[in-house]
């Protein structure tokens, strides 16, 4: 029998009722850990819940874009290296679908994709534009539920060196043919803002799949001016780039890159709100880069399981190794920062929206004829 003081504390020499035996050290730490468990059960729950659903299952990341370019590149990666940060470690694959733009990917994904986390989106980068200046597209941009952003993006483009041109200026006094990737991609609609806003001549032929394709027409002749990221034109053609075989001329981006500082961008060039106010909307798709996105209605516990694996993987040595061998470097954004961003240019004022509809309809007809 235990001694009566650890059977309870007397009052007035009798036991006081109701007491228990337990030492109050003991109840405090039984409570708080009761507490823990039943603060972090839902926690696990989700995670279990996640673990469960992609445990033997195959997630295809889809691209707008040829697989060459660097759409292609960062889905593969993704591919490659995300899957052992995922809970229940899927399968994953890269998918192309081209096509109008990059617009029957984001169409796809955003209507008639399963929408329970076994399709993602490497989303174009004019993705807000669309949504913003074309009344024929299906999505929002700021419906998508963004994962994270791999890099920024800068568009710049190049000229063959055949055609003797050195800088931005000569576009004005001589016609040259542009080579797009559909009549809606930026690629194909920057040249066609350069020759509204700056007084260039160039041609643009605007047929080509995807990036790719536009700078085979490049090299055999059939266009003498393409236009890609300049991470993939490090990436892809970067002993042209060095050996003079491709000259920039000009990039779609907020701000010049700091690579070729003395290569202008169109927003610098632009006169008056309107012109400002189109030639934002198209380079804000520089910060957007190349990033990853679910679509509409994934449920939120997935998506977040997401994010928490894009994060594990960019910091994965293996995946920066990977990285290091194409020489391509990182600026990432976190999920949640890319969505705040992408809201906000989606609810820019109307009149300015207004202003630069008038500009994409002078421009849109113009690629839609070549």
């Amino acid at each position: 029998m235990f001694p009566r003081s650890r059977r309870g504390r007397r009052r007035g020499g009798r036991l006081a009722r109701g007491r228990t035996s337990m030492p109050k050290t003991f109840t405090r730490a039984a409570l708080a850990g009761a507490a823990l468990c039943l603060a972090f059960q839902p926690a696990v729950s989700a995670a279990d819940e996640v673990a469960d659903f992609y445990k033997g299952k195959q997630v295809r990341i889809i691209i707008g874009s040829a697989m060459g370019g660097s759409y292609g590149i960062f889905a593969q990666f993704a591919a490659r290296h995300i899957p052992k940060f995922l809970p229940g470690n899927p399968t994953v694959i890269a998918q192309a679908m081209t096509g109008a733009g990059g617009n029957n990917a984001l169409n796809y994904v955003y209507t008639a994709a399963p929408k329970d986390g076994t399709v993602m989106n490497v989303p174009q980068q004019h993705v807000v534009q669309e949504s913003l200046l074309n009344p024929a597209i299906k999505y929002e941009a700021n419906g998508f539920q963004y994962i994270g952003r791999f890099t920024d993006i800068a568009l710049v483009s190049t000229i063959a060196s055949r055609t003797g041109v050195k800088s931005f200026d000569a576009l004005k006094t001589k016609q040259y043919v542009a080579g797009g990737a559909g009549p809606r991609n930026p690629t194909s609609i920057a040249p066609e803002i350069a020759n509204l806003i700056a007084g260039t001549k160039m041609k643009v032929v605007s047929g080509y799949k995807g990036t790719t394709q536009a700078y085979q027409a490049l090299e055999q002749g059939e266009v003498d001016i393409a236009m890609t990221s300049w991470l993939t034109i490090n990436v892809v053609h970067g002993a042209k780039l060095k050996s003079g075989d491709l000259v920039p001329l000009f990039a779609l981006a907020m701000q010049r890159v700091k690579d070729i500082p003395n290569v202008p961008t169109l927003l610098e060039m632009a006169k008056g709100e309107g012109e400002k106010a189109f030639v934002q909307i198209y380079s804000i798709g520089a910060d957007i880069g190349r990033s990853m996105a679910a679509p509409p209605g994934m449920p939120k516990a997935r998506v977040q399981a997401w994010r928490t694996a894009f994060q594990k993987m960019l910091a994965d040595p293996a995946f920066q190794e990977d990285l290091k061998k194409r020489n391509i470097w990182l600026n990432p954004m976190s999920g949640e920062d890319l969505q705040a961003m992408v809201a906000k240019v989606m609810n820019i004022p109307n009149d300015q929206v207004a202003q630069a509809k008038v500009l994409y309809a002078k421009i849109l007809p113009a690629t839609l004829k070549k």
